[in-house]
């Protein structure tokens, strides 16, 4: 992966990088609301979600990496959605995937990417015309997706910075350990990922919210 890859990745795995995501606890919201997500469980419930559904997002990026035609995107993501019952967290998906779709072509006009792509699908197909390695763009999408998580829950709870990168630390062996996995893994996709689903879909429910999802 050449320097101007490597700049590419870091831009597209930037927190601020302005898809929305900070709009979306994709169901913590609710599970902080509930009491169910604390401070002192928050590092083993990320490391439960590297395992199920992180690694299923993940399987899906490196999948876009591989497409070779349009199609395949769109059967991957049309794929994707079925396998996320909770139409809260299936359109907050879609919708990043949208935004970051419309940026990359922005910025990369040959790029030509879909703009009704879940986000990790079009995440893998970003890194792939950015020239990014596929084994790259696995980590960077875990990382990313465990920091916004930890944002999130910063704001939900009472969890310091120093605690939140402390965390984030801690489970950068989980995150490769999912990496490695994800890039030899043939058999079919697996997730059982009740709870943040589950909470995904009571969130309409709360009497008061910080995020859209």
């Amino acid at each position: 992966m050449n320097d101007l890859a490597l700049l590419g990745l870091l831009q597209l795995a930037d927190s601020a990088i302005p898809v929305g995501s900070a709009a979306h606890s994709f169901g913590l919201e609710t599970l902080a609301e509930d009491h169910v997500l604390t401070p002192a469980n928050l590092e083993a419930f990320l490391r439960d979600y590297l395992d199920e559904a992180g690694s299923m997002e993940a399987i899906f990026v490196r999948r876009a990496w591989n497409a070779v035609s349009a199609g395949e995107l769109g059967e991957l993501s049309a794929e994707l959605s079925a396998r996320k019952p909770a139409r809260e967290s299936r359109e907050a998906s879609l919708a990043l995937g949208r935004r970051l779709a419309g940026l990359v072509n922005g910025w990369l006009p040959q790029a030509g990417i879909a703009t009704d792509l879940h986000y990790s699908v079009a995440f893998g197909r970003a890194c792939a015309v950015a020239g990014v390695s596929r084994y790259a763009a696995v980590l960077a999408y875990l990382q990313q997706s465990v920091t916004a998580m930890v944002s999130s829950c910063q704001r939900l709870m009472p969890l310091g910075q120093s605690a939140a990168s402390r965390i984030l630390w801690n489970l950068q062996g989980s995150i490769a350990h999912v990496g490695r996995t994800v890039l030899t893994l043939d058999e079919e996709v697996q997730c059982f990922n009740p709870l943040p689903e589950l909470a995904s879909m009571r969130h309409g429910t709360l009497e008061t919210r910080l995020f859209i999802s």
